[in-house]
């Protein structure tokens, strides 16, 4: 078979890697890229293109960065272009039908779970958050829904109980980048028959929000440390704490272990424990247990140990 006109299309770093093994493998090197537009970064607000841009560009790909992709305009020109196939990772945007249609051989997405289960937007933060001991990567080949389309192959991860966003996210794109080189040319030459979804088996997942972070009386000690590990960079998780001056104060929680003790206040309180070590270790009592707060970091300022925070906040 000739080499195939691939268009990939994606944004973040996920899909950096996913585009670095295609072109690694030089017969399935896309010759287009498709990636969201720039957008500003930090405090500062600096306008930063896409990891996928950068990457693409230092490889002297093309590049196309729609603002929609329902834009006729956009359309033909990618029916211009003529792909054999579009292969997708993580590029955030919904795909019209016009452009589903357009590909010989369809369009695959490199989706990070085993598929119908968290469908959507998060599906890494979605399988920390639930407990999930297992999860992995589809190459599935997309329809008019969101998630539903047939799948093609699966992989299966095990779920560290260390396991964070960011290092889950960097063990998918190295498997999912493995699985779709696998797949590509058993696809391309009709070995594979995609099996559709179970969709009575289906989860969907959810874009997080700020408020999505915050600690409520109600978590348990599990769960408040599943969140963290789930929700730390984006949207981070937080207590509302009242100051000196009885204002309202956020605490980010950035690294926390189950402790073992018994909760003695109330929940969402904090106190201080000695331990056998002599060293001191701030202290978060839930409804059913309780969490050390390893690494905090108070509204406005830098991150520091829960000791630390704590000698101010007393102070």
């Amino acid at each position: 078979m000739r080499k195939p006109r691939i268009i990939f299309m994606g944004t973040p770093e996920l899909g950096s890697t996913i585009l670095e093994k295609l072109i690694t493998s030089r017969i399935y090197a896309p010759e287009l890229v498709i990636t969201q537009q720039d957008k500003p970064v930090g405090r500062a607000h600096l306008l930063t293109p896409p990891p996928v841009r950068v990457y693409a560009e230092s490889h002297t790909i093309e590049v196309w960065q729609p603002t929609k992709l329902r834009d006729q305009e956009m359309i033909d020109r990618i029916r211009k272009w003529a792909p054999d196939i579009i292969i997708i990772a993580a590029y955030g945007k919904i795909i019209p039908q016009e452009i589903i249609d357009i590909p010989t051989y369809g369009i695959l997405n490199v989706h990070t779970s085993l598929l119908p289960r968290h469908r959507g937007a998060s599906p890494i933060q979605s399988a920390i958050l639930s407990g999930d001991q297992e999860t992995g990567v589809t190459i599935m080949r997309i329809d008019a829904g969101l998630d539903t389309g047939p799948i093609v192959s699966q992989r299966s991860l095990a779920i560290s109980p260390d396991e964070t966003t960011e290092t889950l996210t960097r063990k998918l794109a190295a498997c999912g980048a493995d699985l779709l080189i696998e797949t590509l040319p058993q696809w391309l030459s009709g070995e594979i028959t995609s099996q559709p979804q179970q969709d009575a088996h289906a989860t969907l997942t959810k874009i997080f929000k700020k408020e999505d972070g915050e600690i409520h009386k109600e978590h348990t000690a599990e769960q408040i440390e599943r969140m963290i590990r789930a929700l730390t960079p984006w949207p981070g998780v937080f207590i509302t704490l009242r100051d000196k001056k009885e204002e309202k104060k956020m605490l980010k929680i950035l690294r926390t272990r189950v402790a073992p003790c018994i909760p003695t206040l109330q929940p969402l309180t904090l106190s201080l424990r000695d331990m056998p070590d002599g060293e001191k270790e701030l202290i978060l009592h839930t409804e059913d247990g309780c969490l050390m707060l390893d690494s905090v970091q108070p509204e406005g300022k830098n991150p520091m140990s829960g000791h630390a925070f704590w000698l101010g906040y007393r102070g």
